[in-house]
């Protein structure tokens, strides 16, 4: 353990600064600061749409808060290298925005260095959600193996709660295996971070009770995939780290599911984002949303939702007719 931190109880103090580490989860994308401008097509199944008639971005809880303002210009260099650059959102990051959360990343993709530093609001629930992830229950204690710094294969990752801002940064690639210098840019960051804004009601035309099974039922899935499916089931898709992405998209209301096999093969991931119709807006944080999809995955628009499919190893025949059986 490299920093010795400490924390007290967030319901007796929530202004106390506390700096804990968990393992990157390197299979997300990094994203970067909102983008405006990226053209959107249609999505298949779903009627054309002027952005007019789309849900608008979600609400920021740090309204006007620039990335270069989070982490400046000389400290990304300094950090990653002065080849270092912003890197464009993409849709992975749509749950922390959705949950008023301000994203920005770069890289240097010729080293392979990079940093993702997320930020949102409600920072005491995000806490609480990120300690009982990991069994952490007891306030009065430190939060044993994961105070401190924890980093592996080259990759680092810090959560701190300062007041009711939470923060997350991942960095790849660098030469920080203590975490020292990743731990230093989260205190920056926080620092340079002004106070949340007032959280507002999110946009939803689903119902605020739902699971994996009532959205697309195992035997509906079945009809669909045939023999593969028989005996398939829904698995937990939380990863053994705690990750932002997975925290807020809880939050909102949405769904993230993974259909198994009996033999534990992945048949179909969904994920529905509750009044996250926005992705396909000209003007979405996200940029362009691949609305054609691939042979194995497709978006679609329901109601205010999106929603995304994945069904590997299917036709694209077979992924379109289960992105419609997700109700509207």
């Amino acid at each position: 353990m490299s920093s010795g931190l400490s924390r007290t109880v967030p319901a007796i103090a929530r202004g106390a600064r506390v700096l804990t580490i968990a393992a990157l989860l390197g299979v997300l994308t990094a994203c970067s600061a909102p983008l405006s401008g990226a053209p959107t097509e249609t999505p298949a199944g779903s009627a054309p749409t002027s952005s007019a008639a789309l849900p608008p971005p979600p609400t920021a809880a740090f309204p006007g808060l620039a990335c270069d303002a989070l982490v400046p210009d000389a400290e990304v260099a300094s950090f990653l290298g002065a080849a270092a650059a912003p890197r464009p959102l993409t849709i992975d990051d749509a749950p922390v925005l959705q949950d008023g959360g301000t994203v920005c990343a770069w890289a240097d993709e010729a080293v392979g260095t990079s940093l993702t530093v997320r930020l949102v609001g409600d920072g005491v629930d995000h806490w609480a959600t990120f300690n009982h992830w990991y069994e952490h229950t007891d306030w009065s204690a430190s939060v044993g193996e994961i105070n401190g710094t924890m980093c592996s294969d080259g990759a680092c990752s810090v959560h701190a709660l300062d007041g009711e801002r939470f923060i997350e940064v991942d960095a790849s690639g660098v030469d920080d295996p203590a975490g020292t210098r990743t731990e230093e840019l989260a205190r920056a960051a926080l620092a340079a971070a002004p106070a949340p804004a007032p959280a507002t009601p999110t946009s939803s035309s689903a119902p605020t009770s739902r699971s994996c099974a009532t959205a697309l039922p195992v035997d509906t899935a079945a009809a669909h995939l045939g023999a593969a499916a028989t005996g398939a089931s829904y698995v937990s898709t939380a990863t053994p780290s705690y990750h932002l992405v997975q925290d807020s998209l809880q939050r909102v209301g949405g769904l993230d599911c993974r259909l198994l096999s009996a033999d534990s093969r992945e048949l179909v991931r969904f994920t529905v984002l509750p009044g996250g119709a926005w992705v396909f807006r000209e003007d979405s944080p996200v940029g362009a949303v691949d609305a054609a999809g691939s042979e194995h995955s497709a978006h679609a628009r329901r109601g205010d939702d999106w929603v995304r499919l994945q069904a590997p190893g299917a036709s694209e025949e077979t992924t379109q007719a289960l992105l419609a059986e997700l109700p509207g």
